[in-house]
């Protein structure tokens, strides 16, 4: 055991070293990050968080699971297995997991991109609101109903800035070069596939350059090479407008006065004595500091 905690530690130093010495441009083809930025620039915060959107019940699973793992030591890496899927449904891939110590925890409290991160992320079930007569049991859901993921429109108002951390964040790698794989499931970037073990906050980096991927190959036309492809672009444009429903939903709320509000307690109230119920039908996002 001892042997097997100082070839970790080793190899965790290595993997730090080689991530403060990258070149700060690994791949110098432009293309396609500076038309990906050129168009991202021109949306708007909220046409920006739109494409960022993630719809993934399987995806949120996976990062509750490594919340979990967090809970009980803040500074652990972790590696997914998607060719080892779990034994019982929904097959979901294992992952390993290892605790830093010593320099690579100190490093990791320093971690700002890390931070900005992990401060940014919301999540949030896309049902809510839906009529749940049909549907008993998501009056009663708990955190397992979590399928989607949006950030704070802080993370995305400053495209110079989220550049910055995305670079930070994968090492030079964000949006460089082709990703020929972006329509697989449990697509891990090259990037991130250089890391071994990753934190967190890479794990979801790697799945916004993704998404981001996929917002403008629907917006500008791109290329749409095979079936799993296209199902993934869809499913993209889905989960845009199911944060344009949430942020209806939330904007709907905020502008109600006083009394209005307690109307719909009121109502609400009598109808559930669960206060989660009338929580999650006004459609507050859920959110969690991963960190």
């Amino acid at each position: 055991m001892a042997h097997r905690k100082l070839i970790d530690s080793l190899t965790s130093h290595i993997s730090l070293y080689h991530s403060h010495s990258h070149s700060p441009n690994p791949n110098p083809n432009p293309n396609p990050r500076s038309s990906i930025l050129k168009w991202f620039s021109s949306l708007s915060v909220h046409h920006r968080l739109s494409y960022l959107t993630i719809l993934d019940h399987n995806f949120i699973l996976i990062l509750l699971q490594m919340l979990n793992k967090l809970q009980s030591n803040r500074h652990t890496s972790f590696i997914l297995l998607a060719d080892l899927p779990s034994r019982d449904p929904p097959f979901l891939p294992t992952f390993c997991f290892k605790k830093s110590h010593g320099l690579l925890s100190r490093i990791a409290d320093k971690d700002a991109a890390c931070q900005f991160i992990s401060e940014s992320v919301r999540l949030f079930d896309s049902r809510e609101g839906e009529d749940s007569s049909s549907s008993p049991s998501h009056a009663t859901c708990s955190m397992k109903c979590l399928d989607a993921m949006t950030f704070t429109e802080k993370f995305v108002e400053n495209v110079d800035r989220f550049v910055e951390v995305m670079d930070e964040i994968s090492g030079g790698g964000f949006l460089r070069g082709e990703e020929s794989e972006i329509g697989e499931d449990w697509v891990e970037l090259n990037w991130l596939k250089m890391k071994g073990y990753y934190r967190i906050e890479a794990f979801i980096a790697n799945r916004v350059e993704v998404s981001m991927r996929l917002g403008w190959m629907n917006s500008c036309g791109g290329k749409r090479r095979g079936v799993k492809l296209k199902e993934k672009m869809n499913l993209a444009g889905v989960a845009a407008n199911v944060y344009w429903r949430k942020k209806g939903c939330v904007d709907w709320w905020r502008n109600l006065d006083s009394v209005m509000r307690k109307k719909v307690f009121d109502t609400i109230l009598m109808k559930s004595a669960k206060a989660l119920v009338w929580f999650r039908f006004l459609g507050i996002l859920y959110k969690f500091s991963i960190c």
